[in-house]
């Protein structure tokens, strides 16, 4: 079978309008759309869906970007982006009581399919959360059950348990809004 090789498509994304200070309400509501519009694509590139869709598409001749650089409104530093591939329990948590947070609180961590940490997913007024979960027993609940990801790992302070006993624990991602979980 033969596949047309594509060629290497970079995609570089500078959305540079910062905010306008002044106190009129559409310069506000402005700076939120393009703030949103910014995360839309850093979530879709970051959870591969943004490739998928372009390697299905004539319209981009079925090539899709294989890095992605991004400045964010109001910062100077130029961030290429990482694809998720997977995420791992560095350390569990521990020495937990009951209806407190364990004195040791769960790091989770991001890597790329070169096995690399991604030191951020999302962008800065929108980063990817994960959440804890119990499995198989819904009488117990889990205390600080969401945390942002960000340098590169999750930033659990307040995650604890309702009751003491012995559990399996299910940490995902909550899916940014426009991404299929």
């Amino acid at each position: 079978m033969y596949r047309r090789q594509s060629p290497v498509t970079t995609l570089r994304v500078e959305i540079r309008d910062n905010p306008i200070y002044n106190i009129s309400a559409n310069s506000t509501n402005q700076t939120s759309q393009i703030q949103n519009i910014l995360s839309t694509i850093i979530d879709a590139y970051q959870s591969g869906q943004l490739q998928t869709v372009w390697l299905a598409s004539s319209a981009t001749g079925y090539t899709a970007p294989v890095s992605l650089s991004v400045q964010e409104p109001l910062n100077q530093t130029t961030v290429s982006l990482s694809v998720i591939s997977r995420i791992a329990l560095v350390v569990p948590p521990e020495l937990c009581r009951e209806q407190s947070p364990c004195t040791i609180q769960p790091v989770l961590v991001a890597y790329d399919s070169n096995g690399n940490v991604i030191q951020k997913l999302g962008s800065d007024n929108q980063p990817w959360q994960i959440v804890a979960s119990i499995v198989g027993q819904s009488n117990v609940n889990i205390l600080g059950a969401i945390a942002n990801y960000s340098n590169g790992q999750t930033q659990y302070t307040t995650f604890g348990f309702s009751s003491l006993g012995t559990y399996q624990v299910q940490f995902s991602f909550i899916p940014p809004n426009g991404i299929n979980g």
